[in-house]
């Protein structure tokens, strides 16, 4: 696994226990979204939080595509190709 895709493993086990007090531990690219017990007002708020945390604004077109969080690092790469470079710093 890439240092930026543990880099954002971690940062989104972080980003659902601040908005949501849910504990991830067990956690890959490949999970689920709809998998993870995050109703649709936290999703928001954890999208948020990353976008903060990022320094990043993600357009709702491309959120409204992401199945997983391979699919969301992946279009936070898009946006912004250093964005979890920086996280990972």
């Amino acid at each position: 696994m890439a240092l930026n895709d543990q880099a954002f493993i971690e940062l989104f086990k972080r980003a659902a226990w601040e908005v949501d007090q849910k504990r991830l531990d067990r956690l890959s690219l490949d999970a689920k979204i709809s998998e993870l017990g995050i109703d649709s007002v936290a999703m928001l708020e954890l999208m948020g939080f990353l976008e903060e945390e990022l320094g990043i604004q993600i357009p709702d077109e491309k959120i409204a595509r992401v199945t997983s969080l391979r699919e969301l690092s992946m279009v936070i790469e898009e946006v912004d190709p250093n964005a979890l470079v920086r996280a990972a710093s």
